[in-house]
């Protein structure tokens, strides 16, 4: 079985709600912050996740740490913990804010 990747050039991804946005993402209502991520993640992430049969959901959030969790293939991927979190977090780093972190459970 082979998995591929492929790798973004986050510098260059543009979005509406970049970093240079007025409001800090840890100042904006939950609601707000929710569609922000899931928009972020919906074009690039979650195809990825769901081709290897898997996906992820968001548990929680506080301050700037955004909490996940993975299910299908991607809860007991070696991967998950590494490459794909990387990507998950520059992705949010890129496209919503700086200062988020993401933490699986």
């Amino acid at each position: 079985m082979r998995f591929g990747f492929v790798i973004y050039n986050f510098d260059s991804m543009a979005n509406a709600h970049s970093r240079k946005s007025a409001k800090k993402f840890s100042a904006l209502p939950l609601d707000k912050q929710i569609r922000l991520i899931e928009q972020a993640l919906h074009s690039s992430v979650s195809p990825m996740l769901a081709m290897h049969g898997g996906g992820m959901e968001i548990m929680d959030i506080k301050g700037n740490d955004v909490v996940i969790k993975y299910y299908g293939a991607c809860a007991g991927c070696a991967l998950a913990g590494t490459g794909t979190l990387q990507l998950i977090e520059e992705t949010l780093r890129s496209q919503v804010d700086e200062e988020i972190r993401v933490i699986p459970v």
